[in-house]
């Protein structure tokens, strides 16, 4: 991650933010020493406040300013220990980064992956200060970004569920805005990169720099591990990562000819399902809200209650004799809410792992094979219908 650092500096200000131990921000010193052309100052600030890994923390920064003088170079540290995205919002009192001096030259960021609970002070922060997102990995990258100083640069490793999807649409815009990407790698397992981590997304290290323009091309990497030698490289566009003039600003990982050719086949379905009068939405029900009225075997009065394990083929095969998910739900007035109208629905998984064989994976609703008037769809469920007038029949 050091090494993707490009700018040369006379005076570095290096933020890590959530340090740890300290590995990212002495893997940065290390790498600026070692280069031909050396800073004349280094000044580390790292935000923890874990209080266990203090002194371990403590005794990088030590190192770094061990192996600073070693080389002649002045080198200041300090340790923050204080909640990161508190701390900075009260410094700005109110005036978000408009007056705000510290400026930083280089950050570098492992934050936590956490989502962030709706009534919590920390969201109470964010959303007061104008950072509305879902997850603090996405809040400590933004506020870094921000303390950025024009051309200074950023390198983090988080989830790449930032990539795509609603939940950071305006994550991906402002930070688009604000910085221009210049590399992004993607680890292709799950489990190989962070083994003792227990993480389980995908995880991407990008590389991006404040206030420029946007590159004509990009690095896009990719490896199985951190076996970085095994990674494989390509110059890409940077309009085919970023296309230009997509709202959602979705970031296209774009990692062999294959996603190439895919990526121009998607361009040609110009047609959006508003104008194909196709409706979407996720299945309604949410199983441990309606534990009472679940059934694991369907009886009189109840619905089918309709889960991936019920895809076979292609089709909805109604009901599953595995026995692991409920097949009914009771039919009352508290569950009507939950019902759909029988007719003709697609079905797709919300959630698919790159190991499947197929990325969407999908079937047909047909009320004729099932001979059901009623049905009812899980929330791990996306459904595709006709915009008709929808009724109810019990």
């Amino acid at each position: 991650m050091a090494s993707l650092f490009e700018r040369e500096r006379e005076h570095v200000r290096i933020l890590d933010a959530g340090a740890g131990l300290g590995t990212l921000f002495a893997a940065c010193v290390e790498t600026l020493l070692s280069r031909n052309y050396r800073p004349l100052s280094i000044h580390v600030v790292a935000y923890e406040n874990d209080q266990k890994i203090l002194q371990y923390l403590k005794e990088t920064m030590e190192w770094c300013k061990l192996i600073c003088q070693r080389a002649g170079i002045p080198f200041q540290g300090e340790i923050r220990v204080e909640d990161f995205i508190a701390a900075v919002i009260a410094q700005a009192e109110g005036r978000l980064f408009a007056v705000h001096r510290e400026r930083f030259t280089h950050v570098i960021l492992n934050p936590p992956y956490k989502k962030i609970v709706g009534e919590s002070t920390t969201r109470q922060l964010l959303d007061a200060a104008g950072f509305g997102v879902s997850n603090l990995y996405a809040a400590f990258v933004w506020l870094s970004a921000k303390l950025l100083e024009t051309g200074g640069e950023l390198v983090a490793i988080t989830p790449r569920s930032f990539c795509n999807g609603p939940y950071f649409r305006r994550f991906r815009i402002n930070l688009l805005n604000m910085m221009s990407l210049h590399r992004i790698h993607v680890f292709g397992s799950r489990n190989k990169a962070f083994r003792d981590d227990d993480v389980l997304q995908e995880n991407v290290i990008y590389h991006m720099i404040r206030g420029e323009r946007k590159p004509e091309r990009l690095i896009v990497s990719s490896s199985e591990g951190t076996d970085f030698d095994k990674s494989r490289s390509r110059s890409v566009p940077y309009d085919h990562v970023i296309l230009s003039g997509d709202r959602d600003a979705f970031i296209h990982l774009v990692l062999n000819d294959t996603d190439d050719r895919l990526m121009e086949k998607m361009e040609a379905f110009a047609t959006s399902l508003v104008i194909l009068g196709v409706d979407v939405s996720t299945g309604r029900v949410v199983d441990f809200r309606a534990q009472e009225y679940l059934r694991y075997l369907p009886e009189e009065g109840t619905s089918p209650l309709i889960y991936p394990c019920h895809f076979v083929s292609g089709f909805v095969s109604w009901p599953a004799e595995s026995g692991k998910k409920p097949n009914a739900i009771a039919v009352s007035p508290q569950t009507m809410d939950l019902v759909l109208p029988a007719g003709y629905y697609v079905l797709t998984k919300r959630f698919s792992t790159k190991e499947e064989p197929r990325r969407v994976v999908a079937a047909i609703y047909d009320p004729n094979r099932l001979k059901l008037r009623l049905s009812v769809l899980r929330t791990i469920l996306i459904i595709f219908m006709r915009k008709v007038k929808a009724y109810r029949q019990i």
